[in-house]
């Protein structure tokens, strides 16, 4: 196991508080999104927490979890961006989630882009061949890896 440096930070809006934990670079670069007046800055603090790698081994899974190529595709894309997340990186590039889709015998050549850029809820796409998770995105996330008991 290693430890590494993480950091966390609260910012504070009229709706409520968020709370942004990750590796330094991380939290640096998602506090420049909220440097606007409505939002009110708390606490930020940096705290050694001993951590194995926090990406997600994909090695463990035998099958991604749907009902169908499409479902498959949206999970194994939620699952890789919140892996990415968990390393600080953003953005992941869409051909990381075809390599794994391709892996997971999911992978439907015909319609992989149009099923990622039609779920708007989820990801958010920046005209690159990349995606990252939305709020909404990053919850459903979170949902999957605990349901699939990878955390």
């Amino acid at each position: 196991m290693m430890t590494q440096s993480i950091c966390h930070a609260v910012v504070q809006t009229p709706q409520g508080s968020i709370r942004i934990e990750g590796t330094a670079a991380f939290v640096q670069i998602e506090l420049a999104r909220y440097a606007q007046p409505e939002f009110d800055i708390t606490t930020s603090a940096s705290l050694p927490v001993a951590r194995c790698n926090p990406a997600i081994d994909f090695a463990q899974l035998t099958d991604i979890p749907g009902s169908n190529m499409a479902h498959k595709t949206v999970n194994a894309a939620l699952l890789i961006g919140y892996s990415d997340l968990l390393q600080g990186i953003r953005q992941t590039p869409l051909w990381r989630i075809r390599d794994i889709v391709k892996q997971m015998h999911c992978h439907d050549t015909n319609n992989f882009s149009a099923v990622l850029r039609r779920e708007t809820t989820l990801f958010s796409h920046s005209g690159e061949p990349t995606l990252a998770l939305n709020a909404e995105g990053m919850q459903r996330a979170t949902q999957l890896v605990q349901q699939l008991q990878l955390a």
